[in-house]
């Protein structure tokens, strides 16, 4: 996978080929932000539908728009996760590995916003979008999973790359 690609740009079908690859392509990490932005569009339609039925409420406006940027923030991380993993594949250094943690973090970063913005309005979305939100909890739960593995992988390859230099 190299700086050319955009995975936001791509496909649905496209993206899934990427991630199935047999070779150097995107893995768990890119698929775990995309879920995450997944997580968040789900979010942000709750919010944006409550929001036509109570214009005034301005903590549903606020929780769009973080929504917004976390789906956004969620898919740039994919692509710096997938070129991080594809970084550390060919080099296997130490400060690959601590690149893919960085990526892990702030994933992990998004991930805690979003939970927090939920909290605060998910007693303010309106009846007909409650399963958006029980979406946006389990996709944000799947992708938490996710980044959590990985950082704990990528953590134990750093202990051995550290304790073989």
């Amino acid at each position: 996978m190299g700086n050319s690609s955009n995975i936001a740009q791509m496909s649905v079908g496209e993206l899934v080929t990427t991630i199935g690859e047999r070779g150097l392509s995107a893995g768990a990490g890119a698929a775990g932000a995309v879920t995450l932005a997944l997580a968040a569009a789900c979010a942000a339609k709750a919010a944006a539908i409550s929001l036509k039925h109570q214009p005034l409420n301005d903590s549903l406006g606020r929780a769009l728009a973080s929504c917004e940027r976390i789906g956004r923030f969620a898919l740039a991380g994919a692509d710096r996760d997938a070129e991080a993993f594809a970084t550390f594949i060919r080099e296997n250094t130490l400060g690959a590995v601590v690149e893919l943690l960085r990526e892990g973090d702030r994933l992990i970063r998004l991930i805690d916003i979003l939970a927090e913005t939920l909290d605060k309005v998910a007693a303010q979305v309106e009846p007909g979008m409650v399963g958006d939100v029980v979406a946006a909890r389990a996709l944000m739960d799947a992708a938490r999973k996710i980044q959590l593995t990985n950082s704990a992988e990528a953590a134990a390859e750093q202990a051995r790359l550290k304790s073989s230099s």
